[in-house]
């Protein structure tokens, strides 16, 4: 910790002598020269206006040169004032992020009369990029105001190279993982939601290649986003939007989704300087705007879902089970549902939820060389997640997700003047200016039951069972009396429900009532789990089940889980940049502390029956409860020369036990009776001895779980230990204690190990994950000759802050060559080739006798020191692997095992040039160096290496290193015409140290799958974009991608199939899961104007289409890979066979779809001035939105042995018959199979069709 305080400390006092730029902000650079003479004019004074707020200014230099920068994107007006000259002012100048805004020669006329009259010049973006830089694209307000999406997401999928699958919120940029790419907004790196109300957006800037230095922790792309600022005049907004409301149980509008938002923005001026003078200045503004979304149906099927009728349902809940043909147990009536008791529905069940997001900024501009900006954004979300396997029946539990996301910042922006109007600065640094910023950003999620929410122990109770037991006596051997022969037996179980899961409940009543009998129904609990009811903790039987796969979950089965985390970010920047002769300097750094934490408690509820049913919370409740007292106090009397229970003739003697507490005697009859009590051991367990000591029992009194209410259990009843189980957790935390408390001091990682409560029971506390990232840059701009250069250099340090294991094959501490000699006083001769480091293995863990093997990181030698591709050949006849262990008395993980995380420092070069062989055309290139932290699997959990024997899942390594890639790009831009122009760019990217899931074989003490930095890749490609500004009607950006994605890994778990297989961590390449060979995008717009611009149809005198237009985004990509399967298997409940041909070997169909926004845009004119004329306006706009506008039915996900979105081959598979045969209603199973294989998550969302109304003023 001292290290990187000490790393931020040296970076704020280097980078505090020196002027800074900031992260996402633009510059206006240009030249005044004179009309007539076309010389340079020194000294003019630039200004840069925005909303009538000074934002910059500038005076030109010896040459008529000047450069602003520190611009937050958007729209300014750049004016020029000099003495003798006439004021020039350039309109509607676009700055965008981290780009120079290279403007044409502004010409100033020294003509004497016209000294008072500003002339104005309308700016036009150029038609290509002088300036080279990054590759991409930048979409402003004005161009996204009239499109059909409202999030940056969407708009980013405008952008050549950048590939989104639909219903995923990931964007693969240039064939890279997701998780490489990274989002800004106002310079804020996001964390979680990146969701803002569209009227907050000023620009979207898409960087796809050639990302400057002052962009790190990202080897994809970088998706800026820039909201906007305060106004010194007043101005705001309203919109709503409506597809349909919701009456009832019926849909009214424009579809069947029930999509509706209200939005609305307001910015103006707070205080003034000089106020009520000529020279009034607003110093303080605000902008604010937010949103609220209702979403009736939050994924829309474009085949709509089966349910089962109401009539149905509640038959189901009246009757939910059917007797047994054989008399003995029941079924549920679910298994034998018909075609009949379904329907087909449009809109899918309880999925509906709303989200409001809000964005705000105050600027205070004290001067025209300071500036102070806070602000910030927020987005929740909440509603009812999807669960296709609810939506037969079961869709009223739906999970309940809640997602809140808020950042804020605070920035400070210093300008040095360098020179007046009419002077020149003697100094040699220009233009510059530092910017200091501190943000921090909170992300929280919860997912939960949506009734119960954290009163987990409702989750799976049904109701209070009272079971009544009897004494089982056994006649003594002499015929004389009976003694107590085991622990008293069930002989009658009551049920009495609840009202907390009414379904549930319903399910266990009526199979208490179905049988009069309690022999062999309700004696005991098991009796009534097997019989077909549901005991507290047990959840519904599936509506049948293949493969341990669920077809469809039965009516009440509860959302079982409950899940919480809570993220945050701190970073502290400081960016800048200065002049220095012709070098554009730029120089800064960050620091960023993320502390996460998370809590998640599982298996509430389980279906009876299962595998998993030994986890289910109540089942452990029952295991520890009694524990201690499971066996009878007859130890003594077992015994026939004690003379406390037997007499001299070696005959049992009950009066000899009168004194005996354990034992009692009475008599039926003329028969006496021996009652043992319950032998008190030394094993109980916490949540017993909580539990009876709130109850105010005996320590030897019998404690039923399930006759208590819900609400009396806790999760501090338990100890650590017994919720984590053994390692079959029933909790799992990070930054909480096991009960889900946040922690409020941070605990060493020794605190797992030894810390205790006041009982004597281990806490297993574990600290957040607080991983550290600095970075520090350097960036300079120069020309030589005609030839620009933009070069950098940044440095990287990723410190996972946290423990990691010494060695990922040792959980425990073992010799190596150097120190083993001899094994039990027998010499070692060990290969020459062995160094003194690789570790010692030998043929018996507990008592070695000669050595069998070596290791040396990942390599396996053997006894004579060849090298073995797999350690099956060293182990020993027991057939584990076996080190030399240091200890072999002791079997526990220990803090010895680990070391701390070493941080890891990369040093990245950027280095881009354009070189400009004509006014209209010019190529570019640029070769980067980029890194990411590692984004899954990183994060060390204890509890994973304290159980290891008892592991099955994927461990997570938190030694991962931060990938690498290497990117490459040539590119060439050409003016077609006056409005037009085509770029053409290749690229190339180079990708090391993926991280993918490994087989660590031949680990002690077991072999186990984790994560390791070896997948590696390549992506090749080119991108056409064409540009047509306006022109006539008609503006269009279009872009073709042609790209090659292949590697190792697609993600993280690309290698999870084979590293099952047990196989050696092989690594081939085929093409990644997101290579989508072939991909249009195009944005179209078709406008009329009005008055003399209008050129559309006249009707009846009236210009019909005046301000009407449409915009059209169309997308067609070919289809990406997928690998096929040699055999049938019941893909659709998760059950996948064996690879047919090369991973990802075939190809899903091509997509296709447009969405479309039409618009008609009326002005409003009110009030009257002295003139008479209309004093105010205002801007309504009235559109119909229209996503997927042909209705086009894309195939998002395939079978993999049919290659089909609709069936899996598994029904008219041969080898299947018997099985489906067998089950409870043949019919009914081929019925919901098909139903479950047409899954709506395989097509793409239908036409959706939305009415919107906006008002600006």
């Amino acid at each position: 910790m001292l290290t990187n305080l000490r790393f931020l400390l040296t970076a704020i006092f280097f980078t505090a002598g020196f002027a800074f730029a900031q992260t996402g902000n633009g510059s206006i650079k240009g030249a005044i020269v004179d009309k007539e003479s076309g010389d340079p004019l020194p000294f003019v004074k630039v200004v840069v206006m925005q909303n009538g707020q000074q934002r910059g200014f500038a005076s030109t230099d010896f040459d008529g040169k000047f450069l602003i920068s520190s611009l937050p994107p958007g729209s300014y007006d750049v004016e020029a004032r000099f003495v003798g000259y006439q004021p020039i002012r350039q309109e509607g100048v676009i700055v965008s992020s981290d780009q120079y805004t290279i403007l044409d020669d502004m010409k100033m006329g020294n003509s004497a009369e016209m000294l008072d009259v500003v002339e104005v010049i309308h700016y036009e973006v150029p038609l290509i990029n002088k300036d080279g830089g990054a590759s991409g694209a930048t979409v402003t307000r004005d161009d996204i105001s009239k499109m059909p999406t409202r999030s940056a997401t969407g708009i980013a999928q405008t952008v050549g190279g950048v590939y989104s699958s639909e219903g995923s919120n990931g964007l693969s940029i240039r064939g890279t993982r997701s998780d490489a790419t990274y989002y800004y907004i106002d310079g804020i790196k996001v964390r979680g939601s990146n969701s803002l109300p569209k009227s907050a957006i000023q620009e979207v800037n898409v960087i796809t290649g050639g990302v400057p230095a002052n962009y790190g922790d990202a080897t994809g792309g970088i998706i800026s986003i820039t909201t906007r600022g305060a106004s010194s005049e007043f101005f705001g907004g309203g919109e709503v939007v409506s597809s349909g409301m919701k009456f009832g149980d019926k849909l009214v509008g424009l579809d069947d989704f029930g999509y509706n938002l209200a939005e609305g923005f307001l910015s103006g001026p707070i205080a003034f300087k000089d106020k009520g003078t000529d020279d009034q200045k607003a110093v303080l503004g605000f902008f604010v705007s937010g949103n609220y979304t209702y979403r009736v149906d939050r994924r829309p099927s474009a085949i709509g879902y089966h349910k089962i009728t109401d009539e149905t349902r509640d038959n189901l809940l009246a009757q939910p089970l059917q007797r047994n043909e054989t008399g003995v147990g029941a079924t549920s009536s679910a298994l034998f549902l018909q075609s009949d008791d379904l329907e087909e529905i449009e809109t899918s069940m309880n999925t509906s939820g709303y989200n409001v997001s809000m964005s705000s900024k105050i600027d205070f501009t004290p001067s025209k060389n300071l500036n102070f900006t806070i602000g910030g954004s927020m987005d929740y979300a909440t509603g009812r997640e999807y669960n296709f396997g609810n939506t037969l029946m079961n869709w009223d539990n739906n999970a309940l997700r809640t997602d809140f996301d808020w950042r804020a910042f605070a920035r400070f922006t210093q300008r040095f003047n360098s020179g007046q109007e009419g002077e020149e600065s003697a100094s040699t640094i220009k233009n510059a200016f530092y910017t200091v910023s501190i943000d921090y950003s909170r992300g929280f999620f919860r997912r939960e039951n949506a009734i119960h929410k954290d009163n987990y122990f409702a989750y799976g109770h049904v109701g209070t069972f009272q079971t009544l037991q009897d004494t089982v006596f056994e006649l003594s051997d002499n015929g004389q009396f009976y003694f107590m022969s085991d622990v008293p037996r069930d002989t009658l179980v009551t049920f009495t429900p609840n009202d907390l899961n009414r379904e549930m409940s319903a399910t266990t009543t009526q199979y208490f009532n179905e049988f009069d009998e309690t022999t062999g129904n309700y004696e005991n609990m098991s009796q009534v789990q097997n019989g077909g009811a549901l005991r507290n903790g047990d959840a519904p039987r599936p509506v049948y089940s293949r493969a341990g796969g669920t077809m469809w979950n039965n009516i009440g089965t509860p959302y079982a889980n409950f899940q919480t985390t809570d993220n945050s970010q701190f970073r502290v920047s400081a960016v800048g940049s200065a002049d220095i002769g012709d070098h554009a300097f730029q120089l800064g750094f960050e620091y960023e502390q993320r502390v996460d934490r998370g809590f998640f408690l599982g298996n509430l509820a389980v279906p009876a029956n299962t595998s998993g049913n030994v986890n289910n919370i109540w089942n452990v409740m029952r295991l520890l409860s009694n524990r201690h007292i499971a066996e009878l106090d007859n130890q003594l009397c077992t015994d026939p020369n004690n003379p406390d229970c037997y007499n001299e003739q070696g005959e049992f003697d009950i009066y000899a036990t009168r004194d005996r507490d354990s034992i009692v005697q009475y008599r039926r009859g003329q028969t006496p009776y021996v009652i043992y009590e319950r032998n008190v051991g030394d094993d109980q367990s916490t949540f017993d001895r909580n539990v009876r000591k709130r109850l105010g029992l005996g320590e030897r009194d019998v404690i039923n779980v399930d006759e208590l209410d819900p609400s009396f259990f806790s999760l501090e009843d338990f100890s650590a230990d017994e919720l984590i189980n053994q390692g079959n957790r029933l909790v799992n935390y990070y930054g909480y204690d096991y009960n889900g408390n946040k922690q409020t001091t941070r605990p060493s990682f020794n605190d797992f190990f030894t810390a205790q409560d006041e009982f004597g029971d281990y806490t297993r506390p574990i600290a957040p994950f607080e991983p550290i990232y600095s970075a520090g840059y350097i960036m300079d701009k120069f020309a030589f000759d005609d030839i620009i250069f933009n070069v950098g250099v940044r440095v990287d340090r990723f410190d996972a802050n946290q423990k990691v294991l010494k060695d990922p094959y040792l959980f425990r501490e073992a010799l190596t060559v150097g120190e083993v000699a001899d094994i039990e006083g027998n010499a070692v001769d060990h290969p020459s080739n062995m160094g003194d480091d690789y570790v010692v293995y030998v043929n018996d863990i507990s008592n070695p006798s000669s050595v069998l093997g070596y290791r040396d990181g990942d390599k396996f030698y053997n006894a004579q020191g060849a090298l073995v591709n797999n350690p099956r050949s060293i182990r020993t006849s027991s057939g584990e692997v076996a080190p030399y262990l240091v200890d072999t008395d002791k079997d526990e993980l220990t803090v010895g095992s680990f070391a701390d995380y070493t941080p890891q420092v990369n040093v990245m070069p950027r280095v881009s040039f354009s070189f400009p062989i004509s006014e209209e055309a010019l190529f570019f290139a640029h070769y980067d160096v980029l890194t990411v932290r590692p984004n899954v699997g990183n994060r060390l959990d204890p509890l994973d290496y304290f159980y290891m024997k008892n592991r099955t899942s994927t461990v997570n390594n938190p030694n991962l290193r931060p990938s690498k890639t290497i990117d490459y790009e040539l590119g060439f831009q050409q003016v077609l015409s006056s409005s037009s122009s085509l770029k053409i760019s290749a690229f190339y990217r180079e990708q090391r140290d993926q991280v993918a899931l490994v087989a660590a074989t031949g680990a002690y003490p077991r072999t186990y799958t984790t994560y390791g930095n070896i997948d590696f890749g390549t992506v090749k490609g080119f991108t056409v974009a064409y540009d047509l500004r306006r022109t006539g009607n008609i503006w269009m950006r279009a872009a073709y991608t042609l790209q090659f994605a292949e590697g190792t890994g697609s993600d993280a778990s690309s290698a999870l199939n084979l590293v099952n297989t047990g196989q050696p961590n092989l690594r081939t390449i085929f093409p990644f899961n997101y290579d989508q060979r072939h991909a249009i995008t195009a944005t179209v717009d078709y406008r009329y104007g009005e008055g003399s611009d209008y050129n559309g149809p006249v009707w009846f005198g009236k210009q019909v289409f005046k301000n009407t237009g449409a915009n059209f985004v169309a997308n067609l990509g070919s289809g990406t890979p997928y690998s096929g399967q040699a055999l049938i298997t019941p893909e659709a409940l998760g059950t996948t066979g064996q690879l047919e041909g090369n991973p990802n070997g075939a190809r899903k169909p091509w997509q296709f779809r447009v969405d479309a926004q039409f618009d008609k845009n009326i002005t409003l004119k009110f009030g009257k001035d002295d003139a008479g004329e209309a004093s105010k306006v205002a801007n309504l706009n009235i559109y119909l939105l229209v996503t997927n506008l042909f209705n086009t039915q894309n195939v998002l996900n395939v079978y993999r042995a049919t290659g089909n979105p609709d069936d899996d081959g598994y029904l008219n598979a041969a080898q299947f018959q018997n099985t489906i045969e067998l089950q409870n209603s043949e019919d009914t199973y081929r019925y919901l199979y098909a139903m479950r294989a047409n899954n709506p998550y395989n097509y793409s969302i239908p036409r959706t069709i939305r009415l919107g109304v906006k008002l600006d003023f």
